[in-house]
Order: C-alpha cells, then structure tokens, then sequence
C-alpha cells in the first residue's frame, strides 16, 4: 500500500472523479450493506464517503431516507446527475466527514465503504464525534476499511476498538478480501 499514492484532498478527489473510471468504483452492493438495511429497518441512513452515491441509492431504493456526503464536488455533481430520473433518491451533500455542522438531524443507521481508512489520527478523532452527534442511541454504523491504510495506520479490530471507545461499542469485526486487499467490516453501535 506505500507505493500507492491515493488522494487525499478534495481537489485530488475531483481529479480522480473526472477520470471516466476510479479504481474504487463499485457496482455490486455489499451484502453486508444489505444486511444493515435489512436487520435494522432504518428509516434513515448517512453515507460518509460517498462517492459516486451507489450505496446510499441502494438505501433509498428500500425506502429509507438516505443522506450521503463526499468531500468532492465532482463526485456528489455525479451522484445527482446519475440517479436525476430515479424515483427514489439520496440527498447528496457536499461535506467533510470530520466536521459535519451542515447536518443537525440524527440518523438511524450510517455507513462508511472506504473513506475512513483515508484519514489520519487528528481526523479519525472528529470523525469518530460526528457520527456520534448525528447517530440516535444504539444506532449502528457499518465501516468497511483497508487493514493497511494510505496513512500508513494499521487498522485492526483492537485499534477501531480503541478509537471509538468513548462512544460507541464494537459490536463485530470480520475480515474481508474486498478488493483483493486485507481489510476489515466493522459493526459499531452508538452508546
């Protein structure tokens, strides 16, 4: 993962949203994705990461109340031009995921498919109060996250433990071949 520069800033995120093809780009939905919206019949959901705003259509195609957020202009651009005829869609909001001022309602579920494994320790921090802010008590937020991150933090089970102690409980970790790449799905609940 050290030989490979991924972005880190908006403006590096743009760029890559421009080009006709991400390396990240995902088109199947993560079961566990699937399962989230099943076992915990939210009727609302916030994406951290967004992307190109697969996942969170996903959510609004079950009926839920889906927000998602990418620090990117381009990509949430994107997002809205690519499900502008759904019936059903995400709100997508240009935002930083460790400062979040622009969003006071609380969630029932939120989500995380690859954006926390790009922050560093100060960020992962904020991060980690914002959710907290926005979750109802005892609601779950799913992180699928890169073992080796491009910050060159290792992210394990006792480490995603530790950073959200304070206020949330890890309810499950599972090792995933996502990708090709070791990583992690992380169940956590707001205490």
């Amino acid at each position: 993962m050290k030989n490979l520069k991924a972005p880190s800033t908006s403006e590096e995120f743009d760029k890559s949203y421009q080009a006709l093809i991400t390396p990240w780009g995902d088109v199947r939905i993560p079961q566990e994705l699937k399962e989230l919206a099943e076992t915990n019949k939210p009727k609302t959901s916030l994406e951290l990461g967004c992307g190109l705003g697969r996942f969170s259509s996903f959510m609004a195609e079950q009926g839920i109340q889906a927000t998602a957020v990418d620090f990117s202009p381009v990509a949430i651009e994107k997002a809205k031009q690519r499900v502008a005829n759904y019936d059903h869609k995400p709100t997508f909001i240009v935002g930083d995921v460790t400062n979040l001022e622009i969003l006071t309602e609380k969630f029932d579920v939120s989500f995380d498919i690859g954006c926390f494994h790009c922050l560093n320790e100060e960020s992962e921090k904020k991060y980690v109060s914002e959710i907290y802010r926005l979750l109802n008590p005892g609601a779950t937020h799913l992180i699928w996250a890169l073992n080796a991150s491009p910050s060159d933090i290792r992210l394990t089970p006792e480490y995603i433990a530790k950073i959200f102690d304070n206020s949330f409980q890890l309810a499950k970790a599972k090792f995933s071949r996502r990708r090709l790449v070791s990583s992690h799905w992380y169940w956590l609940v707001r205490k």
